[in-house]
Parts: C-alpha cells; sequence; structure tokens
C-alpha cells in the first residue's frame, strides 16, 4: 500500500533537476559539498528554474513567498520559475551571528541581501553571455530566465551559463534594477507554496519517514523541572509494539514500531518524578508576588527616565492610577513537538525538525550527542504552527538521547498534552501605571512599573544577569512615541520555575494592552475623547498621527452605531511598524463579540500587500483568541490547562465579521508584518468593552470578566 502523499508525489511527476552551483552573495555553501549542491541563496537547474535557499523558516506565513519575488525582479525571472527551500545553517543565513526565524525580521531583515544576491547572479550571468556572444554585456538584458542580445535578436537561456557564471568573481556593488522594472514586488503575486500544498506535497515533521524507523514518544513530569527519580517499564512494554523504555531529561521515551504504540506504551508507563520546591505553586501565588514586586522599589531595574517625574507628580493638579495583568500563553500549535533523527553511516546525525532557530537546534543536538556541530546536519521541515515555540530547542535533547541510544532512525514526539503542559509560555505580567494632570487637563507625565518573570532568564541560553534588564518586560513602553513632560518606566524582577519563550510579539502582547487600556480609562478620567489624547500624546510625531487618525477615518470614529454596540481604539508600535486598530464590540449572550475590526499599519515599504493583509488578519485573530479566552493556569506547580479542552481557542463563529486592512506606505524603513497586527487587539477591544459598559478590562483573558 503507498499513503495519500506517495501517491501524489508520484503520480504529479515530480522532476528534481541537477543544479549548478552559482556563486550568489558568497561562497560559503549551504549544505556539504557534492554533486549537485548549490551554493549559497541561488542555484539554477537544466531546466532553467531558479531555486533560492532561505535563510528564513516558511511557517505559514508567506515569507518565502516574500523571497521569491525579491529575487525573481531582480534576477529577472518569472516567478513562475522560481522555487524555495530553507537552507541549513551556514554564515551565509546567519543574521546576527545566528540562524533563527523571529521578530518579523524574515523580509525586512533579508530584503536588501536577498536582492543584492539576485542582482550579483544577472550581472555573473551577463558577463558570460557577453563572453559567449562576444559582444559587450551592456548591450545585453535579462528577459524571463534568458539573456538576450537585442540587435541581433539572439537569446541564452541562464541553463547554458551557469558553468561559465559559477567561475566568475560575484561583483561587491552589483547595479540594483529600478522600482519601474518590478513585476512582483509590491503587486498581487499568488504564494508559490499553495499549489504543493492543495496537492498534499509539502513534508511536516510529523510526515518524515526514514527506512527502518521507529518511534518514541516522550512522557515527561506534570511539574515544571522536575526529573526523573524512578520508572517501571513493565506495564509500557506489556502494550503490543512497545519495543523499550529510554531515559530521557525531563522523563523518559517510550519506543515502539508506530506511534500509536508508543503512545499508549508511554501512558501506561509506571514513572515517578522528583520533588521540587515548588510542587504546590498555583496561579494565585504567582499573582500575589508580581503584585508585591510593583511595590519592590528597591529591586525596581531602570529602563527609561525622561525629565522629573517625582517632581511633576508632586506638583500635580490630579493623578490617576491603575494597575492591569495579563496571564501566561501557550504557542498551542496544531503539530506537538516532533522531530525524526539518523545517524548516517559516517558518524553525521541528520535531525528532520520543524525550527525556527536552526543553530540553536544544532548546538542542543552537539551537546546531547557529544558529537561536534559540523557533524549535524539540520534540514528544516514545514511547522505545524510556530509562533515562537520552535525557536526553543527543549525537545532536542531527549530525541537526541534516544537516537544515539537506539543507533537506528528514530522519529520522537511528545503527546498534546505534554506539549502544552510542558511546552515554553509567554510570560505572566502585571503592571502598574499613573499619570500626572495638570490644572488644564494635559498630562504632564506617566509612570509605568512592569513586574513579572523574566523571559531572558528561562530562554536564552546563557540566562540573565541579576541586575540586567529584560527587554521584553518593558517592550513598547520604553520605546514608545507617546510624548508627556515626564515619562518613567521600569521593571522588578520576579522569577517563577514556569518555562517561558519568546510568543508572537513578544512582550508587545503585554505592555502594548497595559499602555492603550490605561489611556482609555485616563481618558474618561479627563472627560477627553480616547483618540483626541492619543492625539495629544502624539502631536510631535506626524507618522504616528497620521496612523491613528487613518484608522479612525476609516472605521468611521465618532459617528452612530447600532445601539448594543461601541468602538475602541489602540496603538502599539512593534519590530519597526505603527499599527492602529478599531474594534466594533457587542455582547452577545453576555460574552464579547467583534463585529468588525479596521487596521491601519504603516510597515514603511511593501513587498507583498496580499501577504501583509493575511497576516494582519491571523494576527489580529489569534490576538483576539488570547483576549478573549486563553491563559494557563498553574496548580501543583504544573500547568492546569493541558489540552483544547480547557486551554480554549477562538471558534470560527466567534471571529469578527469583517477585517478591513488599510496599508500606509510611508517611504520609511521597512518594518515587520508578523507581530505587529497582534498586540492592538486585546486593547482595542477591551476599550470598547469599557465604552460600551463603563467596566474597565484590567485582566485578561475577558473571560474572567462577569459582563452581565
Amino acid at each position: 500500500m503507498i499513503d495519500r502523499r506517495q501517491f501524489l508525489a508520484g503520480s504529479g511527476g515530480l522532476l528534481v533537476a541537477l543544479t549548478v552551483p552559482l556563486h550568489a552573495a558568497c561562497s560559503t555553501q549551504s549544505r556539504p559539498a557534492g554533486p549537485g549542491n548549490v551554493t549559497a541563496y541561488l542555484g539554477v537547474g537544466a531546466d532553467g528554474t531558479v531555486t533560492l535557499y532561505s535563510p528564513t523558516t516558511e511557517m505559514g506565513q508567506g515569507t518565502h513567498t516574500g523571497h521569491a519575488v525579491i529575487v525573481a525582479d531582480e534576477l529577472g525571472v518569472p516567478i513562475e520559475r522560481v522555487r524555495v527551500e530553507t537552507a541549513e545553517p551556514s554564515d551565509p543565513f546567519r543574521r546576527n551571528g545566528s540562524m533563527s526565524s523571529g521578530g518579523s525580521w524574515g523580509v525586512r531583515g533579508w530584503h536588501e541581501p536577498l536582492r543584492k544576491a539576485a542582482a550579483q547572479a544577472r550581472e555573473m550571468l551577463t558577463a558570460a553571455a557577453a563572453q559567449q556572444l562576444g559582444v559587450p554585456a551592456g548591450e545585453l538584458a535579462v528577459e524571463a530566465a534568458e539573456v538576450v542580445h537585442a540587435a541581433s535578436g539572439r537569446r541564452l537561456a541562464f541553463a547554458a551559463l551557469v558553468a561559465d557564471a559559477a567561475t566568475m568573481t560575484p561583483p561587491a556593488e552589483p547595479r540594483l534594477l529600478p522600482a519601474s522594472s518590478r513585476r512582483h514586488v509590491g503587486h498581487k503575486v499568488p504564494r508559490v507554496d499553495i499549489p504543493a500544498k492543495v496537492r498534499g506535497e509539502p513534508v511536516f515533521a510529523s510526515d518524515v519517514v526514514r527506512p527502518g524507523m521507529v518511534y518514541a514518544c516522550a512522557r515527561l513530569s506534570p511539574v515544571f523541572g522536575a526529573e526523573l527519580e524512578s520508572m517501571d517499564p513493565a506495564p509500557a512494554l506489556a502494550i503490543p509494539g512497545v519495543q523499550r523504555v529510554i531515559p530521557i531529561p525531563g522523563g523518559a521515551a517510550v519506543v515502539a514500531g508506530d506511534s500509536w504504540s508508543a503512545i499508549r506504551g508511554a501512558e501506561a508507563l509506571a514513572i515517578r518524578f522528583r520533588a521540587t520546591a515548588h510542587d504546590k505553586l498555583d496561579s494565585a501565588t504567582i499573582s500575589r508576588q508580581m503584585r508585591a514586586g510593583l511595590d519592590a522599589d528597591a529591586r525596581a531595574i531602570e529602563a527609561r527616565n525622561d525629565g522629573d517625574v517625582a517632581a511633576t507628580f508632586a506638583a500635580a493638579a490630579g493623578t490617576f492610577e491603575a494597575v492591569y495583568e495579563a496571564p501566561y500563553l501557550s504557542h498551542a500549535p496544531m503539530e506537538p513537538w516532533t522531530c525524526t533523527l539518523e545517524l548516517d553511516a559516517d558518524g553525521v546525525l541528520h535531525l528532520w525538525a520543524p525550527s525556527q532557530a536552526q543553530d540553536r537546534f544544532r548546538d542542543a543536538a552537539a551537546q546531547a550527542s557529544g558529537l561536534p556541530p559540523e557533524r549535524i546536519r539540520i534540514h528544516t521541515t514545514l511547522l505545524g504552527g510556530g509562533f515562537g515555540r520552535r525557536l526553543g530547542s527543549d525537545g532536542v535533547p531527549g530525541a537526541v538521547r534516544t537516537a544515539m541510544e537506539l543507533q537506528r532512525p528514530v522519529k520522537f514526539f511528545w503527546r498534546r498534552e505534554d506539549e502544552m503542559a510542558q511546552g515554553w509560555y509567554r510570560p505572566a505580567q502585571v503592571a502598574r501605571l499613573r499619570a500626572a494632570r495638570d490644572a488644564e487637563g494635559r498630562v504632564t507625565a506617566i509612570s509605568i512599573r512592569t513586574a513579572g518573570p523574566a523571559l531572558g532568564a528561562s530562554f536564552s541560553p546563557s540566562g540573565l544577569p541579576e541586575g540586567q534588564l529584560d527587554g521584553s518586560s518593558v517592550q513598547c513602553l520604553r520605546d514608545t512615541r507617546y510624548r508627556t513632560g515626564a515619562y518613567r518606566v521600569d521593571w522588578v524582577r520576579v522569577d517563577q520555575p514556569v518555562p517561558m519563550a519568546p510568543w508572537r510579539a513578544v512582550g508587545a502582547t503585554q505592555n502594548g494592552y497595559f499602555l492603550e487600556c490605561f489611556l482609555d480609562e485616563l481618558a474618561r478620567a479627563l472627560a477627553k475623547d480616547p483618540w483626541q489624547l492619543r492625539r495629544e500624546l502624539l502631536a510631535h510625531d506626524a507618522r504616528a498621527l497620521n496612523v491613528i487618525d487613518t484608522v479612525a477615518k476609516a472605521a468611521g470614529w465618532g459617528t452612530p452605531l447600532p445601539a448594543g454596540r461601541a468602538r475602541g481604539m489602540a496603538y502599539v508600535e512593534s519590530y519597526g511598524s505603527l499599527c492602529a486598530e478599531v474594534a466594533e464590540v457587542s455582547l452577545r449572550n453576555g460574552r464579547p463579540f467583534v463585529h468588525r475590526v479596521v487596521c491601519a499599519l504603516d510597515c514603511g515599504s511593501v513587498v507583498l500587500p496580499d501577504g501583509v493583509r493575511s497576516q494582519v488578519e491571523g494576527g489580529i485573530v489569534q490576538g483576539l483568541s488570547a483576549a478573549l479566552r486563553e491563559q494557563v493556569r498553574i496548580a501543583d506547580g504544573g500547568a492546569a490547562d493541558d489540552n483544547f479542552d480547557t486551554y480554549r481557542l477562538l471558534r470560527i463563529a466567534d471571529s469578527p465579521e469583517s477585517i478591513e486592512t488599510v496599508i500606509i506606505e510611508s517611504g520609511e524603513a521597512m518594518g515587520g508584518v508578523g507581530e505587529p497586527p497582534l498586540p492592538p487587539i486585546a486593547p482595542a477591544v477591551a476599550n470598547a468593552l469599557f465604552a460600551l459598559t463603563g467596566k474597565p478590562v484590567r485582566r485578561l483573558p475577558l473571560s474572567e470578566t462577569a459582563w452581565t
């Protein structure tokens, strides 16, 4: 029997073309040398297909399409002739010393390097054609993957030129084509990955199969950080198909000939874990400890201090204060942690994984296996959900330990319960915001203190030294464009044993909610329209004013609404982009329902307009899901919510009836798109509910508030 993928691949007549190396931006190879392997960034096949080795992971957000159109325009080929693969880690694919995908850098960070690489390749191919045709290179042009000599009508395909071009030294400063020549960038372009997905061809981590492979299901501690004390493998081995039980960091792996037997064996395994100091930790305790941190002046680490905040508050005609809280969140990917490993005959360990951080995975595998990093190969599959979860390599040590013990190919995976109970989370955090006003009702000072665990201490391999600021804990607060006469931001570290990793938009998701909800409450206290208050605080910044004015106009701010509805606004700048959203909200059967969301996004310049819109829509839906329902409750030292029955995601019926995106191309430096649309939605909805009910929302998720 063959499965669906095998049938589709076979019947589709998949062509694997031998490519000839073409040096694009540098000569460092993206993969080990061998017949048919291409070097950095680009290769040209015998059929003229251009293969782009992308430095980023495709997580469904369309980054590879963005890269493809950049290369297609600058190289002079139709988008249909460009195929994209994720590269293996090496220097050409690293930013700041590491190959990873996060921080909304996928297009903005690689737009110029890829454009330059394609321009280099174009000039090298043109030079090769000039040699073959015996004409000056200036008389040649590139059209549809061919170099054309208009005067004589002669044409040479890239495939006929690549061997000669590959011997040339790339020009240091190639000529970039003018914007007027672009056929793809800035235009409507179909996603390059969709046809293959429709045919069922792409390989996710769960799809990888190797000859002679076995399956290993992890059984992990329900308590954060607890280590294995003892186990009795007999109940697991009694399950038909189970072959072995192997100790791994934090638990055990049950090995079987198929995944279902491995799962049943893991559930049957008799296992005990060592007690920890936090066995009784719960959400209420964490909340109390964080709120106590708001008063810990001696431990506060300054992030920003403009003007004399203390003196301004002392002279104020009035003050206003509020405390807000955001919970831990799970990344909740549809695909639980999984990877496939194989140690080949040359002693090279191959790892097929849904990685957002290839170098981090490679280093973790090297450490766990004892092999040098150069003997680790990382093959990046598509991701069944990322959102920052696959930046963490926490599943790699157990997987490598299992593979090295078995000395045969193994698919290692976690159960859903372990993915959600031991997977890393977005940090919980609290914040106290205070504002001072003068006699005319102008805001003269804002003071903000956040308190919570340090994301960097949990996620960074080197930790976070005591006394050092955790940047994500003050993200969007210390670098806001809002201006008052005095402004102070600080943070108090309140660590917990809960594992944490960046969650889509990271600290902007909590801090955007804190600040934007506070501004709406402050506006009411000052008897001002929330939009007008924001205009006062942004009066010095034409770009930011344009964003909030654009969203207000597009949303019909101030115009009548049907009875029982209200609008809320929020503005958050993150990852180089300015984003404002207006949500139109009502209460339906006592629960918040969002009818309409309007988003204005200034990301500088745009490569794929449809890609921007899809990221806005996806970010709003995910952010709304978190705002309305999501939280990880802690009980008995672990996560009380370990599956989708209690960790509730937004359903289609509860999604907004419409999401409208206004793209502002300001000409400023290119900003990110994947994350900036997410942070404003929670405060926009909360502010609409505040306008509708008069009840401020100071704690998420919104399901925690009784609305009737």
